[in-house]
């Protein structure tokens, strides 16, 4: 009866929950690290530094979240505590400086400074604080005061910085709000202002476990990052710039087009419309394409091009298959020869003009669509010279 009443009160001690919500935490981080690092869309993957800038380093952040673990095996140990009310107050700051400047700010020249004091600094005390944790005792925990002093004053350096750079990243997307913001960048602003103010309530929330050390408060907290962790790892894992939304919208549109025509052919055939009306729909089609230049529309959809033509998207989606291909084939095929007339026009012309000029609604997509229609005309030794 007596061991069974100690074993009671084993499973009841509170010590279990912390070390549940612990485990959780550290689970949650490397998994999320190992799909960070392993997942990529394709075919984004083939150029990894624009879809994908930031990958490698929240992949490390995620790792660095795994850290508590030493907390698992040393419960008994102060400095294994300390560790815990000290090291998101190092890691938070800097990983959101780190992490909003590789991924909004990838062009911009970042200063070494600002690497070693957000990044290179926070990542040893952290380590230093680790080891100790890791060796058990209480080394840390008798100097807490004047420790606890000197971390919580550096913590104030790392959260201003991460406060300059949230307000940067937050005046971007005024601008970006405002139609002041350059196309050409291609700057995600639905993702900026998912998490912009993510590290700040993150640090925030750190900064009561610094000052408090309350056990329960941080099971919770561990057991809110852990859930946190899977929303951000859901949200990143497809790419936010918006060619990635161009690229998707283009496959719908082609996926309605084909069903539209294989189920125009199963009900009725060729029967659907006669030989002299596709000619006919056929040169209205290539009158409002060429003649109107509907193709220097970015946004064009076969819908728009139905209501110029006065016809119907089912009747538009068959000749265009029959005719042309496909719709989006046709109409890459004039920007690209748009682009290659304008470019033998303005030889000093930018990638920007030339994209702007021609339809494309940026850079990125002229480019890819450019490459594949070389392939297809087996042509990329004939135009190499256009950039």
């Amino acid at each position: 009866m007596r061991n069974f009443q100690k074993s009671e009160m084993i499973i009841q001690s509170p010590e279990i929950y912390y070390a549940a919500s612990c485990l959780i935490l550290v689970v949650t981080s490397l998994f999320c690290a190992l799909v960070r690092y392993f997942h990529m869309c394709r075919p984004f993957d083939e150029e990894e530094t624009y879809f994908y800038p930031a990958r490698k380093l929240v992949t490390i952040i995620y790792a660095c979240f795994a850290l508590p673990v030493v907390w698992l095996f040393r419960m008994d140990s102060p400095d294994a505590y300390f560790f815990m009310r000290v090291f998101l107050m190092l890691l938070l700051p800097g990983a959101g400086v780190l992490s909003f400047r590789r991924f909004f700010f990838s062009k911009t020249r970042h200063r070494r400074l600002i690497f070693v004091l957000s990044g290179i600094i926070p990542l040893v005390i952290i380590l230093v604080c680790w080891i100790y944790g890791w060796i058990g005792g209480d080394t840390l925990y008798r100097h807490r005061d004047m420790l606890l002093l000197l971390i919580g004053g550096y913590s104030l350096l790392l959260t201003a910085m991460l406060l300059h750079t949230t307000s940067w990243l937050l005046r971007q997307i005024r601008l970006h709000m405002q139609e002041e913001y350059s196309n050409s960048e291609d700057f995600p602003v639905r993702f900026a202002g998912f998490v912009v103010f993510m590290p700040v309530l993150y640090l925030g929330a750190a900064w009561w476990l610094f000052f408090t050390g309350d056990h329960n408060y941080n099971m919770w907290f561990q057991l809110v990052i852990s859930v946190m962790h899977i929303v951000l790892l859901i949200r990143i894992l497809h790419p936010q710039r918006k060619e990635y939304r161009e690229v998707v919208e283009e496959t719908e549109e082609l996926i309605v087009e084909k069903i539209e025509t294989v189920l125009s052919d199963q009900e009725s055939g060729s029967s659907l419309l006669s030989v002299d009306a596709k000619d006919e729909l056929e040169a209205k089609i290539r009158a409002a394409l060429t003649e109107d230049r509907l193709y220097l529309n970015p946004n064009l959809k076969i819908g728009e091009l139905a209501d110029a033509v006065k016809s119907n998207r089912k009747y538009v989606s068959i000749v265009m298959k029959e005719r042309f291909g496909s719709f989006y084939k046709e109409l890459n095929r004039l920007r690209i020869e748009a682009a290659v007339r304008y470019r033998e026009e303005h030889p000093s012309a930018s990638r920007e003009d030339i994209a702007t000029h021609c339809g494309f609604s940026n850079v990125r997509t002229y480019s890819r669509n450019l490459k594949s229609w070389m392939q297809d005309k087996n042509t990329e030794g004939q135009f190499k010279e256009i950039p």
